[in-house]
């Protein structure tokens, strides 16, 4: 049976009724918000339901009165942490293309959780680039960045993602799901995720996570470019800028960073 979705008008009636809460007026009753919207009270009660059932408002059985709820909350915190990683990681992706001279790239997860989206990037000023096309989508087995953030993600969504058949872009893509938990293992270890011609011929990453206060994956800063211009020690030297540049855009987001490493520990293996 296929799930009722709520028509465009019901939607437009619950955003209404959203924009009525402010920190001016942050609790209504279900007459306060009919007379706010014009609204039928069997209307407004309708739509504070249906909001509540999905957490978008709670009820304080005290008062009767309505204010937004955790989905809600939650909604503009990761809004808020969107626009201030835009805002925040520009100058640190430019300072990483200009110091790497390869593509910077900032990439966080889509909101089905089952993809990563490349929210911003700096190209490498090089004739020879990786050219990335923000909003770009790629599924998370694959590529240094996505790996970054699957890594971090609770058990049960990095086996949501593995359940699925996971297909192959390129050369080296891992599509068995027991490899892919063991490259995760390794991520986790050492803290950065690397890649060679896993989404594109020809085209390596490196990538390290920036996390939130759980240890969940709020974003990968990381750099990709030619396999032409790829050397090991080269890549020793991407790791050590990522992981300052992600600091210092965790540090002002007030987020901490996935564990460090050490030099002795960067050695690159290729599939």
């Amino acid at each position: 049976m296929r799930e009722r979705r709520p028509s465009l008008q019901v939607l437009e009636r619950a955003f209404t009724v959203l924009d009525l809460f402010t920190a001016e007026r942050p609790e209504w009753t279900t007459t306060e918000v009919a007379r706010a919207t014009l609204l039928p009270p069997a209307t407004a009660h309708r739509l504070l339901a249906f909001l509540r059932e999905r957490g978008y408002v709670a009820r304080d059985e005290r008062t009767k009165g309505f204010r937004l709820g955790s989905a809600a909350l939650d909604m503009g915190e990761r809004a808020r942490v969107v626009l201030d990683l835009r805002r925040v990681a520009l100058p640190v992706l430019r300072r990483v293309a200009r110091e790497t001279d390869e593509t910077a790239l900032l990439t966080v997860l889509n909101d089905g959780r089952d993809h990563s989206l490349c929210l911003e990037r700096v190209e490498s000023s090089q004739p020879l680039r990786l050219s990335v096309e923000p909003a770009r989508q790629l599924p998370l087995h694959a590529g240094a960045s996505q790996k970054a953030l699957l890594a971090f993600m609770r058990d049960e969504e990095i086996e949501r993602v593995l359940d699925r058949p996971l297909e192959r872009l390129c050369r080296a893509t891992l599509t068995d799901p027991e490899a892919v938990r063991a490259e995760l293992g390794e991520v986790r270890d050492r803290g950065w995720a690397i890649s060679f011609e896993e989404t594109n011929v020809g085209v390596w990453g490196v990538a390290m996570p920036i996390l939130d206060g759980e240890g969940g994956p709020v974003a990968a800063l990381g750099v990709a470019g030619p396999s032409a211009r790829l050397e090991r020690n080269e890549v020793r030297d991407h790791v050590e800028q990522l992981r300052t540049s992600a600091a210092e855009l965790a540090a002002t987001l007030g987020l901490p960073t996935a564990g460090g490493f050490s030099r002795r520990e960067v050695a690159p293996t290729w599939h």
